[in-house]
């Protein structure tokens, strides 16, 4: 199974966008899977339910800093390459979706409790949100295989 289909099937198993695309993976770079995945939780529907970045993108980001990142700041060639990765990763998607803001991928405000209820209703997190997180796994793949 891809990163995408293993993000999707996170998400559908509960886990939230940004949770379910770092959970997929977080084994595959060293990445001790329980704390990243709680590191990844408030990053849902776009950052505390606010609606602004996709949580899948957010939690892609979280993975590109983790695979090319610098922890010495000094590392600015590492910096810069994740500063890249993360604007193509952003540029990519928007291409694809017009977008990059989860209120306007979804069509729900998530902070609103009877918004909520309709998306839950509507299968927004089983059906359309994870065709966002296999778009993500997919760029996020290619942009890792480039490196």
């Amino acid at each position: 199974m891809d990163n995408g289909e293993q993000a999707a099937d996170y998400m559908r198993s509960g886990f939230n966008c940004a949770q379910s695309v770092v959970k997929a993976y977080a084994s595959g770079l060293g990445m001790e899977e329980n704390a990243a995945v709680k590191m990844a939780t408030a990053f849902g529907g776009g950052i505390g339910r606010c609606g602004y970045v996709c949580g899948a993108l957010s939690g892609a980001v979280i993975v590109l800093g983790a695979r090319l990142g610098n922890s010495d700041s000094a590392d600015t060639a590492a910096r810069d390459r994740a500063y890249a990765a993360a604007g193509k990763l952003l540029d990519e998607f928007q291409a694809e979706h017009g977008t990059v803001l989860c209120r306007e991928l979804t069509g729900f405000n998530l902070r609103d409790p009877e918004s909520m209820k309709r998306a839950r209703e509507q299968g927004l997190f089983a059906n359309k949100c994870p065709r966002f997180l296999k778009t993500t796994a997919r760029i996020v793949d290619e942009i890792l295989a480039g490196q």
